[in-house]
């Protein structure tokens, strides 16, 4: 763990000095986030301003989405994506702070059927099923949890048959297709854990945790965009990193990186 503290601490100091000379002060801090974990970052948000007094501002919406928005200078000072490959995009074309990017999770996909009427048990999913309408999915296009989500179908020899049927309903992010699924739309949904996983809330139905060999690893990495390496944007990040906004990260049902720093 001390080797970790060291680690991150030598991060922040040399981005203090990359970044010294260009430091404004910021009135707030703002974010985009990946809408998986949205609801982690809402709960760390509020107690980061009633720990500093720093308004906290965010975006969520799918990480495609978000990645364009931010090619087109949107005002954010951080990105919280839901995947490695669009901060290694931004990185390349040169629109974030040098040494920045960190993974801060690793997104966990679990199948959720809320009245468990259908069973969310994808081995014994008949897609001929009648009462099975939707399967709830985040589009692949714009949504790493959709990629991950079609890996699992096809695991399961689902995916042909239900889009032969017409039965997948596909949302332009993670957090759309649990809208789906939450209001009866679709009957089941491939969704983010953090949302069937909220330390305060319970959730209806049945849940089936898919085991995270069968698709690909949702590494979600952040970044701090170009000019944006405020005293205050670090701060935010040294508080993210403390163990206690670590422990309520993982209440949430992600997994953290091996090289996780936890700060007393």
């Amino acid at each position: 763990m001390v080797r970790y503290v060291l680690q991150f601490m030598a991060l922040l100091g040399s981005l203090f000095l990359s970044l010294g000379m260009s430091f404004s002060v910021a009135a707030d801090v703002r974010i985009a986030v990946a809408s998986n974990f949205l609801s982690p970052l809402k709960t760390l948000a509020k107690d980061f301003t009633h720990k500093t007094g720093i308004p906290v501002f965010i975006s969520n919406g799918a990480t495609g989405m978000l990645y364009a928005k931010i090619k087109r200078g949107a005002p954010y000072d951080l990105f919280f994506s839901a995947d490695s490959h669009r901060p290694i995009l931004l990185e390349k074309e040169g629109l974030i702070e040098k040494g920045s990017r960190f993974t801060y999770v690793i997104g966990r996909l679990v199948v959720w059927s809320p009245k468990a009427k259908i069973s969310a048990n994808l081995s014994q999913l008949n897609p001929n099923e009648v009462g099975l309408r939707y399967v709830a999915i985040a589009n692949p296009k714009t949504a790493p949890y959709g990629v991950a989500s079609v890996a699992i179908l096809k695991h399961y020899g689902l995916y042909h048959s239900l889009m032969s049927q017409k039965k997948i309903a596909l949302g332009e992010s993670v957090g759309k297709a649990y809208q789906y699924t939450a209001s009866g739309n679709a009957q089941i949904g491939l969704v983010a854990k953090s949302y069937v996983n909220h330390p305060e809330q319970t959730t209806e139905g049945e849940v089936f945790d898919i085991p995270r060999s069968i698709y690909p690893t949702l590494e979600q990495q952040a970044v701090i965009l170009k000019g944006r390496g405020t005293s205050d944007v670090l701060q935010f990040l040294t508080f993210f990193q403390s163990l206690s906004s670590q422990n309520r990260i993982q209440s949430f049902g992600y997994d953290l990186p091996d090289s996780t720093v936890l700060m007393q």
